[in-house]
């Protein structure tokens, strides 16, 4: 039998094809938010990173057996370049457990160069990760290089020491001085695989989400709090902390460190998150207190912030998320410069009434009435009061957290008896 020309080359074409590795046909990992850091500028001159080792401390909320990190130049005008990235599960302090430590790789090369304005996800990392346990993330610039993207409230714990040290076991206990304050910078997610968690739920906020008065290094944000009572009730959830100190739903931060207006972030900070299936916003109480009176630039109506609320839930939705929303906490007497008036208490009053008798989002959770003081309503509660007499304090967060009622996540997947989740790393 002979074979035409085309024939022939149609058959090699296939033999060729068929001895191929099947790359496209192995089965893709499931991967979740266990930590996160919503990007932020600096704002004004930039301090600069120069050969210098910073070893960020980070609290996951899920397990898993594969790592990966997200970091971010989003607000960098230049390529941002980092030399050496190390993760490793914590001991104490700023103390790796070493055996754990591994070479974090961008598509099989160690460090990576990040364009202007964009990320990059390194490679899948085997390592076992316990929920509510504690990484160490170690980022080394030979640089000099600008801290143009970092993240402003420190929920967790950073350690630097001079040189190339990612590796090193300790690092100084010393609160290290880099010219950001408490600020991070780059790093904007840890994610797993391989988890007994199957979706995320994203807490969407300002300040009092992202940890403004809470006690350090003890995990201790109401988002982290609802993580433990949603594992100890069994629910295979994940929760990613999007909050964002001094944020505004309708507007950008009146400082460059308070963000991009919330309606701008959404698609960013929930949307996008790998696997999320539900999120709560906490939103709005910036837009009452960073503005003036009725008439000024930035002044904002109750309707214009409903509007805006509905949005979030609409945009939610389209994606296919579930969405709650919490109430306004109280403000009444904070300490913040003309952030309080009895015009934006009514306004607040407005926005809460029409938050619990809505229909748009999936459920309410009562923030205000959980940290209200009855004695003095529309004020914190003074155990829950962080001195502001605007932010919850570690049990001010406790109580938000034990107020959102655990049966309105009853569409989540819930864990085997058989199947416990890891409570420690083997």
């Amino acid at each position: 039998m002979k074979w035409g020309r085309a024939a022939l080359a149609a058959a090699m074409m296939i033999t060729a094809l068929c001895a191929l590795p099947a790359f496209a046909a192995a089965p893709s990992e499931t991967w979740l938010p266990a930590w996160y850091a919503s990007p932020e500028p600096a704002g004004g001159e930039a301090a600069q990173l120069h050969d210098m080792t910073l070893r960020q401390i980070v609290r996951v909320t899920a397990d898993g057996r594969m790592v990966r990190l997200r970091l971010s130049n989003a607000y960098g005008a230049e390529p941002l370049h980092l030399d050496d990235i190390r993760i490793a599960r914590r001991d104490m302090g700023s103390r790796i457990d070493s055996a754990s430590d591994r070479e974090v790789t961008f598509d099989g090369k160690g460090g990576v160069t990040i364009a202007p304005g964009a990320y990059a996800l390194s490679d899948p990392i085997a390592l076992d990760v316990a929920e509510d346990s504690d990484l160490a993330v170690s980022l080394y610039a030979a640089g000099p290089v600008k801290m143009t993207t970092v993240h402003d409230i420190q929920r967790d714990v950073l350690y630097a020491a001079a040189g190339n040290q990612a590796a090193a076991t300790a690092l100084p206990e010393a609160k290290p001085d880099i010219g950001l304050g408490s600020a991070f910078p780059w790093l904007s997610e840890v994610e797993v695989a391989d988890s007994h968690e199957t979706a995320a739920l994203i807490a969407f906020g300002d300040s009092i989400t992202d940890g403004y008065g809470i006690t350090q290094d003890r995990g201790d944000t109401w988002p982290e709090l609802l993580s433990r009572r949603l594992h100890a009730a069994g629910y295979l959830l994940s929760v990613a902390n999007a909050g964002l100190s001094g944020n505004r739903l309708l507007h950008n931060g009146q400082s460059a460190r308070f963000g991009d207006a919330a309606l701008a972030r959404f698609d960013r900070d929930v949307l996008a998150q790998p696997n999320a299936a539900a999120v709560i916003v906490l939103i709005g109480i910036n837009d009452l207190g960073h503005a003036g009176a009725a008439g000024s630039a930035e002044y904002e109506s109750a309707e214009d912030m409903i509007a805006g609320l509905d949005q979030l839930a609409s945009r939610a939705h389209e994606r296919g998320l579930r969405v709650y929303i919490a109430t306004l906490t109280p403000f009444i007497g904070t300490v913040f410069t003309n952030y309080y008036s009895d015009e934006k208490e009514q306004r607040r009053q407005a926005i809460n009434a029409w938050i619990r008798s809505q229909t748009v989002f999936d459920g309410v959770f009562d923030f205000d009435k959980a940290a209200d003081d009855p004695a003095a309503p529309g004020h914190l509660l003074p155990a829950y009061d962080h001195g502001d007499h605007l932010h919850p304090n570690s049990a001010g967060a406790a109580a938000l957290a034990q107020s959102i009622p655990l049966d309105v996540f009853a569409w989540a997947q819930i864990k085997p008896a058989s199947a416990p989740l890891r409570s420690a790393v083997r």
